[in-house]
């Protein structure tokens, strides 16, 4: 739900993606889509680069992936804190 960005000499291990944003909220880097279309690569990246632009199943995956963080959050969000503030 944000934005990608990068300078030249900052290299990524594994994939990456946005969503609902579309593909050009990913800047800095060169892609170079797949013959499937269905993800895009970079020199500076290893792994893959996914848009909800790309070609199913791309979308719907992105979309359920979304979905899934946001039922993650609200469930850690609403657990009580057994921890105190120093977590260490």
């Amino acid at each position: 739900k944000t934005g990608i960005s990068t300078v030249p000499s900052s290299p990524i291990t594994g994939d990456i993606g946005v969503s609902p944003a579309a593909g050009t909220y990913m800047t800095g880097f060169s892609f170079t889509a797949d013959a499937s279309a269905e993800f895009s690569t970079s020199s500076q990246i290893t792994g893959r680069a996914y848009a909800p632009t790309d070609y199913a199943p791309t979308p719907t995956i992105l979309t359920t992936a979304i979905g899934d963080m946001e039922i993650a959050y609200t469930d850690a969000s609403q657990r009580a804190n057994t921890k105190g503030f120093n977590i260490e």
